[in-house]
C-alpha cells in the first residue's frame, strides 16, 4: 500500500465518506510532490530540507511525514510520476504526431521556457544525478527508465514500419537508445543554453530522425 493511502476492508464496498477520504489523502500527496519539485528545481535536492517542502505546500511537516517517511521517498515518489505520467504525456504525443521531430522540437521549447514544473530539464537532470548517490534510487529509476525505452522502441519499431522498413527488436531498442540519448541531450542543452533557439537545432534533428526511422 502506497504512502498516505486509506486501507479499505476488501469485502466492503467503499462508502462515499471512505471515498472522499481517499480523494483528500491523494490531493493532499500530489500538493506535497508539487511542493516538493517546486523546492528541488530551486535549491536542487540537498539544500531543499523538508521543511522547505512543508513552508512551500503550506503543511506542517508532520503532515508530510504521514505520507513521506522520508526526503527519499519524496523523491522516489516524484521519479515515478515523473518517468510515468509525464513521459508517458509526451510518448502519446509522439505516437499520434506525423512528424516526431516537430513534437521533439515542442518538448526542448517547453523545457527551454520552463513552463510546465512537472516536466522541467533541471529536475530531471536532478533526479538522474540523485540517482547515482541513492541505490535505492537509482533502482526506480532504472526500472522505469527500462520501460520507457521498451515504449520508445515500440514507437520506433511503428514509425520505421509505416515507412516500410521492418525493424527487428534489437535493432528497434538500438535506434529507440539513440533516440532517448537525443532527447535527453536537449534537455541538458535547455538547462546549459536557454537561449538556444528550436530552429538552430530543427536541420540536424529532422536528418537525425529521418535516418532513425528510415
Amino acid at each position: 500500500m502506497s504512502e498516505g493511502s486509506v486501507r479499505i476492508g476488501a469485502t466492503a464496498p467503499a462508502t462515499p465518506a471512505s471515498r472522499a477520504t481517499l480523494a483528500r489523502a491523494a490531493r493532499q500527496r500530489e500538493r506535497i510532490l508539487d511542493a516538493a519539485e517546486l523546492c528541488f528545481i530551486q535549491h536542487g535536492f540537498h539544500a531543499a530540507s523538508m521543511a522547505h517542502i512543508a513552508q512551500t505546500a503550506d503543511v506542517s511537516a508532520g503532515l508530510i511525514y504521514r505520507y513521506f517517511p522520508s526526503k527519499a521517498a519524496i523523491v522516489k515518489a516524484i521519479i515515478e510520476r515523473h518517468l510515468e505520467s509525464e513521459h508517458h504525456q509526451k510518448l502519446c504525443k509522439l505516437s499520434t504526431s506525423g512528424d516526431i521531430a516537430r513534437s521533439i522540437l515542442e518538448t526542448f521549447e517547453s523545457w527551454r521556457r520552463r513552463d510546465d514544473p512537472k516536466y522541467n530539464a533541471a529536475l530531471m537532470l536532478e533526479l538522474s544525478a540523485e540517482s547515482t548517490r541513492d541505490a535505492a534510487i537509482s533502482r526506480v529509476v532504472s526500472t522505469k527508465d527500462q520501460l520507457l525505452g521498451d515504449s520508445i522502441a515500440g514507437l520506433v519499431r511503428r514509425c520505421a514500419s509505416a515507412r516500410g522498413l521492418q525493424l527487428t527488436p534489437a535493432a528497434a531498442r538500438s535506434r529507440a537508445v539513440v533516440l532517448q540519448c537525443l532527447v535527453e541531450g536537449l534537455a541538458m542543452r535547455a538547462v546549459r543554453d536557454p537561449e538556444l533557439k528550436p530552429a538552430t537545432v530543427k536541420p540536424a534533428l529532422k536528418a537525425i530522425v529521418d535516418a532513425l526511422l528510415s
